[in-house]
Order: C-alpha cells, then sequence, then structure tokens
C-alpha cells in the first residue's frame, strides 16, 4: 500500500509540473499542451477508433518480430552451449545487431521489403530484441549449478540431457528478464520502422507522422501515451507469465511457505 501511494504522489506530482511547464514555460509556443487538452482526446470515439486500428496493425508486426527475434536469439545460445567453438561468432553476430542503428539501417530494409509491406517493421522488432534476449539467455545457462551438471554428467548424461534438465530450469528467470526488457523494443523498432515508410497507412509510426504534419501537440502526446501504454501492458503481460511459470524466482508467498 505504501509502494502505492508513493507512486501514485510521484504521478501526481509529474502532472503538476507538467501543467505548470505547459502554461509558464510553453505557453506562446504551445509545443507542451495542458493535461486537460491531451486527455481529452481519449474521449473522442472517431479518434478511438482508428487508434485502434493503427495500434492493432503496429501490435502485429511488432509480435512476429518478437517472436522471430527471440526464437532466432534462443536457438543461437543453445547452439553455444552444445557447440563452444561458435561463441566468438555469435557474439560477433549479437555485438553488430546491437550496434547498427536502426535509423540507418532502417531505410535501406524499408526499401528492399516494400513500403507497403510489414516486413521492415518485423525485421527491425527483430533486431531490437535479438541482442538482449541472447545475452539473457546465454548468462542463465551458464548460470546452472555446477553440482547439478556433474550429477546428470556422473549418472551418463550427455550434453542434451544436462541442458534439458538442467540449465534450462536455471536460465528461466534470466530469460524472462530479457524477454521482459525485449517486448518494448520490439515495439518501439516496429514503430521506428513504419515511422521510415514501412507498414502502409494504417499503423501507429504514420499516426505520428500525420500528426507532427499538423503540428498538432495533443495528438503527438495522445499517441505518445498510447504507444507507452501498449508498451508497459506488453512489459507487465510478460512479467506475469514470468511470475507463473518461474515462481521461485518471483519470490510467490506460494514458493516461500513451502521453503
Amino acid at each position: 500500500m505504501t509502494s502505492r501511494l508513493g507512486g501514485l504522489a510521484g504521478v501526481a506530482v509529474l502532472l503538476a509540473l507538467w501543467w505548470i511547464a505547459s502554461l509558464v514555460l510553453f505557453q506562446g509556443s504551445g509545443v507542451i499542451p495542458t493535461p486537460p487538452s491531451v486527455f481529452g482526446e481519449f474521449l473522442d470515439g472517431e479518434l478511438w477508433a482508428g487508434t485502434l486500428r493503427n495500434t492493432a496493425a503496429t501490435v502485429v508486426s511488432a509480435a512476429q518480430g518478437y517472436a522471430w527475434g527471440n526464437a532466432a536469439a534462443i536457438a543461437l545460445a543453445v547452439l553455444v552451449l552444445l557447440v563452444p567453438r561458435l561463441d566468438a561468432l555469435v557474439n560477433q553476430v549479437a555485438i553488430l545487431t546491437y550496434c547498427v542503428p536502426l535509423v540507418a539501417i532502417g531505410p535501406v530494409i524499408v526499401i528492399i521489403a516494400g513500403r507497403g509491406s510489414s516486413g521492415a517493421s518485423v525485421v527491425l522488432a527483430a533486431m531490437s530484441c535479438f541482442f538482449t534476449t541472447v545475452v539473457g539467455c546465454l548468462v542463465g545457462l551458464r548460470a546452472a549449478p555446477r553440482a547439478s551438471v556433474d550429477v546428470v554428467r556422473a549418472y551418463g548424461g550427455t550434453g542434451w540431457t544436462v541442458l534439458r534438465k538442467v540449465r534450462v530450469v536455471a536460465a528461466l528467470p534470466s530469460l524472462f528478464a530479457a524477454l521482459r526488457i525485449a517486448a518494448p523494443a520490439a515495439f518501439l523498432g516496429a514503430i521506428l520502422a513504419e515511422y521510415l515508410g514501412s507498414g502502409g497507412d494504417s499503423t501507429l509510426g504514420k499516426a505520428l507522422i500525420a500528426a507532427q504534419a499538423q503540428a498538432d501537440a495533443p495528438l503527438l502526446w495522445y499517441l505518445a501515451f498510447v504507444s507507452a501504454a501498449v508498451s508497459g501492458l506488453w512489459y507487465l503481460l510478460v512479467g506475469l507469465v514470468a511470475r507463473l511459470v518461474t515462481p521461485w524466482a518471483a519470490g510467490s508467498p506460494a514458493t516461500t511457505g513451502a521453503a
């Protein structure tokens, strides 16, 4: 309860500072709209319908990229455990995807995939989450208790058996932590691709471009809040799945009581 009250107090302070800044510092330019003008956009039914349609398209592209990027990251991390000689190669690939600026490579991918296609959105979403997941998965797989690994090997278990029986279970908390961070990153990557021309006309990226072209500050802030809300919900959803799959890592009451 105390933490919730503290969070509510923090939100109230931010809203007050926002309101003061919009009325005192940026009243002439109007680049920072007042909170009522922004939240009033949420009451527009026609705008909501368009926003839901645009958000659905962006979420689909981001989810596809999230699935492909994380699947590739997990597969490569497992491959490194089974074939240690590939460690350097996989690390170089992961670092390359992390270091290449998406803003620079995005237009190239948009041209290759086509402006009317969502292919670039999927690719940038996958690239946005690949590095985080491959690192988190490798750290988790290597964090398996040495004693447990030795027991499985002593009973004749192969490297694949050790992976299934010990390393995967040990890696789940670290993997889910990486997946939580990767969720907003994938959504941001999809929006960036749409901002560069991918995905057609009914996307959040295109809605942001239209609002920017019209210099509609309340609409821009409204779309920013919608994007942040979707990213936050995605983050919380992955966290909920993590609590259900790895209750020992979340420190749930049931686990504590059993201990």
